[in-house]
């Protein structure tokens, strides 16, 4: 005869063993997962980390808005570039200069055609402040930048010096510096190897006279500008004091464009008879205004018909070349 209670408490028995073993199985399977699971994490985060550190590598998050900081190979680099096309720059105005001269009777003086590039008299030192402040990416470029432009004037007017076109028809310099701008519409050139003036409407010639622009002591500056104050009339005021070589007494201006910050302007010059090569130099004048016996100050000085014409044809925001 089976006893039934010793069969159910055997059976009861085995039972808990049985689910405690399942349950055991099933704590060790899910142990063994989660371990795993961690060592997945653990093995990604290593891998990103490696990933993240490689040279190039591109950040993502919040460091991906943020632009990355020039190495020192780049700085280096661009200041490299800088200096040689600084050094270049004078090397090539200084040996044009000397073999390109303006022999004066009047005073028995010699002086470089393109003073107006150079460092002592001229605007060559903007370069060399625009090179020795520069401190980061955008400060060489723009040195950078201002170089070529220079250059790309200087050799526009070394070209100009060599072409026997008549300057009151176009001249190629002229062009290549309006095609070099992009420019369209009114623009003013002005070449100070010919004392002239030339005035172009979408690249044809529409009007040409004879200038005097800066003298040796105070040239002209070269590049690309664009009238933003005109008056008419008005009266010049000498920021220079009385007796200086720069002085000189308040004057009645009848058509003034300023073209440039610092009082240059483009403007009549009621007191000057003679225009063109060789008014930038001391001189005699007919009028016998001593004030008309050498170049301007700095400013572009036309004839009182011209300037009422340029006044009347050009607005702020013309384009002014200098070259």
């Amino acid at each position: 005869m089976i006893d039934k209670s010793k069969c159910s408490y055997k059976w009861h028995t085995q039972k808990r063993v049985f689910i405690l073993c399942f349950v055991f199985l099933i704590v060790l399977i899910t142990w063994s997962g989660v371990a795993y699971a961690q060592q997945r994490v653990d093995q990604r985060q290593a891998d990103y980390l490696k990933y993240d550190k490689e040279p190039g590598r591109q950040k993502t998050g919040d460091s991906a808005n943020k632009p990355p900081k020039p190495g020192a190979e780049q700085m280096d680099h661009l200041h490299k570039q800088a200096n040689d096309l600084r050094n270049r720059f004078h090397q090539e105005v200084t040996h044009w200069g000397n073999a390109h001269q303006y022999h004066n009777r009047y005073n028995g003086v010699s002086y470089p055609l393109d003073y107006e590039y150079n460092q002592a008299q001229g605007f060559g030192a903007d370069v060399d402040r625009a090179v020795d402040n520069a401190h980061s990416v955008s400060d060489y470029q723009a040195a950078i930048k201002l170089l070529t432009d220079n250059l790309t004037h200087l050799h526009a007017m070394e070209a100009d010096a060599a072409d026997k076109t008549s300057w009151f028809h176009a001249h190629a310099s002229d062009i290549r510096l309006i095609r070099y701008y992009h420019l369209a519409g009114t623009v003013v050139v002005v070449s100070f190897i010919e004392q002239v003036c030339r005035i172009y409407q979408d690249g044809k010639l529409i009007k040409a006279f004879q200038v005097t622009t800066g003298n040796f002591d105070s040239p002209s500056p070269v590049g690309l500008w664009h009238i933003f104050l005109r008056q008419s009339p008005t009266v010049f005021r000498s920021s220079a004091p009385f007796g200086s070589h720069f002085w000189y007494p308040d004057t009645p201006i009848n058509f003034a464009m300023e073209y440039h910050a610092g009082g240059y302007y483009l403007h009549d010059s009621w007191w000057r008879t003679d225009y063109g090569p060789g008014t930038n130099f001391p001189h005699y004048d007919p009028n016998g205004n001593r004030y008309a016996a050498e170049g301007s100050h700095g400013c572009i000085n036309m004839p009182y018909v011209d300037a009422a014409w340029m006044y009347a044809n050009t607005r702020n925001g013309t384009v002014v070349i200098t070259y």
